[in-house]
């Protein structure tokens, strides 16, 4: 690389850090004359000085000064400086081009108030010192310095005196110059090889570390002498000339000032200092572009195209991208340009040579430019399998370099499956940082908060302390998720200890880091602070709203054409991807989570008009893990027995259904066991895995494991009633969709376990509940349905042994839900047992409460007891609490389908008249909603 490219480099650099003084000398003020109006030179002035003072011999500039100010005194000598500096001055383009490049520090030895005007016209925020009182009041990091004082405050640096006594009159300000140069790469513009002001800054500088960051002057003839000189003090000249820098642009500036603003704005945009007929420049010039995203283990596209500009994204149906960077004939952008367009030309050059090269060509390639390697493996973090390359044929196909750092699709899907698995992953990597943010992260997924909250403490000091700004960036949001469910979930003992915890600011931290960490992060700050995942909502929406019209038009006979339809999947797949592997605990923010269900209705709308819908494991991932259960009951409705139309089917791969059977449902089951807590989330997780499953044409092979992990989780105090309705859902789908023929031992084996948890004492509420109520009665059903016959006299002997423990309405109950249901699908003997004790229960003497009524009802309905016509009276007697409409009880809807299954089935037209009572008493209920109920 030039060496005059390496120095433009250093000075974007220091800058990028926040490190970067402009000095600003009478050069750059000069850029500001008009044709009515001209700011003096030096010369000028001192030549207007000699001639008051009558002086011909040469004397030295702060001494004539000093002459004229002992002369003619102190008001005159303002005067007469202060008439060739008029307030008004109007700030030129390279005024507002030094204020664009916003260097840390801006420091002058002018006394005009052109660079004040120029920060308060565009908006700037730099606090003007031009005493030592302005240094010690100002609050800005970036600061504009009048070192020389201005007219305002009556503190001009001019004649001798002022020098001498500088460090009496400005003694912060002298130190603060002096620590910038030690700190500060320090670029001066607008100052000759003999400016006196640049002389006295040689001064101070005598005394800085050799070791202080480079100096540079701007200048526009080449001076060995002058330059040997300044480089013994540190400062390497830069000559500028119209060859290399363009000023065609810029009539309205004379040459220096042109030249100046042009140096400038190729700062700004540092494309300018690669060589494009160098091919490792180029190569690094896309690096260097990048690089920076290497310290995260997923990137996104989104960062992909704000790091390298001026490029974009095919997506393949395999759920990859492909890379296309934008040429100076290509596609139009917000952020054309043709220098960076030139430099992709190159570089697809370059890669449209390899392409052609056998395997020891590209291997020998490789070794030289390990650059294009660090490049392809930055991309394989984004799925981007390749790069497209130039077309020169006919045929339409697009061409790509293929990315050789990363896998088929198939080995990245298995890859990737440890992230989504709801598996305890055990960080390997020796990466303290890495390791750090991983186990911070497990303890979270799986409740485990104070433990998350105190590894991820750990690992924010850790990123302050190695300056890791994307791993900080995460890590301070990631706090905030931690604390959200310390301090506000419903199931944390310890709520108090972190109710005093302030929760980060996270827009006031990031624009703390340095500018050049802004720039680098700040896609990555836009997905955490929710702006781009709110932009990616509205994005879905509108493409559901676009795929559901465009469903209905060619249902309707119509046609549709989308050119970018494999665009959500990529895109899905990259920004799943993107938080699990940078463990960003971003999964309980509800925009997220709404795009990520999004994905998964699109997929399943762009394949709605075919037989059959295929999601992949991302999809079914995102399913189980941001659906509610009543979301997704809702959206698996299209796939539910449909007798009208055309059955639209779920369906998976092999791999991904052997991977939902024995890898996530054993997982979440484990889950469950392990930890009882509802707080995260594992019970939805799990029923939502076998509302799933219910709808894939399963193996026999899965069904027996599917059935195992049922038993294995009712068999624990972790049953829930959602995952028994799960399981009662999966049962009644397999048989209505595929009628699946599931094993009579397999099933009975699971009402066993349900038959044991009573007899053990180990049925919890909730288990009670699902059985008292029919969460469970398709498990019942379908023993029936493969013919089945429970025989099993000795287990329900002890059922019923311990139920005659229990209260009289409860053994009503159960007699009712479980004793009965058995009893329609066993052998004599055991129906012998659960006639006799439900016999037992009808005989026992009742209170005639509502309970007693149903279960009476019933009693009479399956015939284990004769209608008594004297029932009549009493039930009319018993009804009659109902008929002020002061009270209702809910049970009267039971009541209402017994008495009508009675009168229509059994043929009791006694009841005939309290049933059209019963319907009337419900009729009025619904007319007085706010009614009082029992």
């Amino acid at each position: 690389m030039h060496l005059h490219n390496v120095h433009i480099k250093n000075i974007k650099q220091a800058n990028e850090d926040d490190r970067l003084a402009i000095f600003v000398g009478a050069g750059i003020s000069k850029s500001s004359d008009t044709d009515y109006l001209s700011l003096p030179s030096w010369s000028d002035l001192i030549t207007e000085l000699k001639s008051d003072l009558a002086i011909t011999e040469e004397l030295d500039y702060l001494k004539l000064a000093q002459l004229y100010y002992l002369e003619f005194g102190e008001q005159t000598y303002n005067q007469t400086l202060k008439k060739y500096f008029p307030e008004d001055i109007t700030p030129s383009s390279l005024h507002r081009t030094i204020l664009k490049v916003s260097p840390r520090v801006i420091i002058t030895t002018n006394w005009d108030s052109i660079i004040e005007n120029a920060i308060e016209q565009e908006g700037y925020l730099y606090d003007t010192i031009c005493t030592d009182k302005d240094l010690v009041s100002s609050t800005s990091p970036n600061k504009f310095i009048k070192i020389h004082g201005d007219f305002k405050n009556h503190n001009i640096v001019f004649k001798e005196d002022d020098y001498l006594n500088y460090s009496r009159n400005f003694p912060l300000i002298e130190n603060n110059i002096k620590s910038i140069f030690s700190t500060h790469t320090v670029l001066f513009l607008g100052y000759s090889y003999n400016d006196i002001n640049l002389k006295h800054i040689m001064k101070w500088m005598q005394s800085h570390s050799s070791s202080a960051p480079p100096m540079y002057l701007v200048n526009f003839k080449t001076d060995k002498p002058q330059e040997s000189y300044l480089r013994n003090h540190g400062i390497t000249t830069l000559v500028l000339d119209s060859e290399s820098y363009s000023i065609d642009e810029i009539q309205h500036l004379e040459k220096r000032s042109a030249l100046t603003q042009s140096f400038l704005t190729y700062i700004m945009q540092d494309d300018r200092a690669v060589d494009p007929n160098d091919e490792q420049e180029v190569i690094s010039f896309i690096y260097e572009r990048i690089q920076h995203l290497k310290q995260l283990s997923s990137i996104t596209h989104n960062q992909i195209r704000g790091a390298i500009t001026n490029c974009g994204f095919r997506y393949d149906d395999d759920g990859l991208s492909i890379l296309e960077l934008f040429k100076t004939q290509g596609v139009l952008t917000t952020d054309n340009c043709n220098t960076t367009r030139l430099l992709h030309e190159k570089f697809l050059e370059i890669l449209s040579r390899i392409d052609l090269f056998c395997e020891d060509e590209k291997e020998k390639f490789y070794r030289k430019n390990s650059r294009l390697t660090d490049v392809l493996s930055i991309l394989a973090l984004a799925n981007i399998k390749g790069v497209i390359l130039p077309n020169d044929n006919d045929s339409g196909k697009i061409m790509y370099f293929v990315n050789e750092k990363i896998g088929s699709a198939q080995n990245l899907e298995q890859q990737d499956r440890k992230h989504i698995s709801f598996s305890e992953y055990e960080c390997k990597s020796n990466d303290f940082i890495k390791f750090l943010s991983s186990e911070s992260y497990e303890r979270y997924k799986f409740g485990e908060d104070e433990l998350a909250f105190k590894k991820n403490s750990e690992l924010i000091l850790a990123c302050k302390r190695h300056k890791i700004y994307s791993m900080l960036l995460i890590a301070l949001f990631n706090k905030n998720s931690i604390l959200w469910r310390l301090k506000y979930s419903f199931y944390k003992e310890n709520r108090k200890e972190f109710e005093k915890e302030t929760e980060v600011e996270l827009q006031d931290e990031f624009f703390k880091f340095p500018k050049s960490e802004i720039k680098k992060n700040q896609v990555l700050y836009d997905f955490l602070a929710l702006h781009s995942v709110h932009q990616k909502a509205n994005e879905c929406t509108k493409k559901i709203l676009e795929l559901t019209k465009t469903v209905e038009s060619i249902k309707a006979g119509g046609m549709s054409f989308n050119n970018n339809a494999d665009e959500p999947t990529s895109t899905h797949i990259n920004l799943l991807m993107f938080a699990l592997k940078n463990h960003i605990m971003i999964d309980q923010h509800a925009p997220y989570k709404a795009v990520m269900r999004d994905f998964v209705k699109i997929s399943v709308l762009r394949q709605s008009l075919k037989e059959i819908v295929k999601l992949n494991q991302y999809e079914f991932y995102s399913a189980i893990q941001f659906y509610s259960s009543k979301e997704l009951q809702s959206e698996l409705r299209v796939f539910s027995k449909n007798e009208g139309s055309n059955q639209l089917r779920l369906n998976a791969s092999d791999e991904c259904s052997e991977w939902i059977v024995s890898t996530i449902l054993p997982n979440l089951t484990d889950r469950l066991i392990k930890d009882r807590s509802l707080s995260d989330g594992h019970e939805t997780k799990f029923a939502n895995s076998v509302r799933l499953l219910a709808f894939l044409d399963l193996s026999d092979t899965h069904i027996s494991k599917v059935m195992s992990e049922f038993s294995r989780l009712i068999t624990s105090s972790s049953t829930t009633i959602g995952i028994y309705e799960a399981i009662n859902e999966f049962l009644a789908h397999q048989y209505s969709l595929f009628k699946r023929e599931i094993e009579t031992d397999v099933l009975i084996n699971i009402l066993n376990t349900v038959i044991d948890k009573i007899t053990s004492q180990t049925a919890h509420g909730w288990d009670q509940h699902a059985i008292l109520n029919g969460s469970i009665g398709n498990l019942y059903g379908y023993i029936g349905v493969v013919k089945g016959e429970y025989t099993d006299k000795d287990r329900v002997r002890r059922l019923v042994s311990e139920l005659e423990t229990y209260k009289p309405e409860d053994q009503r109950k159960f007699s009712r839900s479980l004793l009965y249901s058995i009893f329609n699908i066993s052998n004599a003997n055991v129906r012998n047992i659960i006639k006799k004790f439900i016999e037992g229960v009808i005989s026992q003497p009742k209170t005639k409460g509502i309970d007693d009524w149903e279960f009476e009802f019933w009693s009479v309905a399956v015939d284990f007891k004769d209608f008594e016509t004297e029932t009549v009276k009493k039930l009319d007697e018993y009804l009659e609490q109902f008929r002020d409409g002061k009270s209702f009880s809910s049970q009267l809807y039971s009541l209402k389908r017994l008495t009508q299954h009675l009168i229509s089935k059994k043929g009791i037209d006694e009841l005939e008249s309290l049933n059209k009572e019963l319907g009337d008493l419900i009729e009025r209920y619904k007319r007085w909603p706010n009614r009082s109920s029992i």
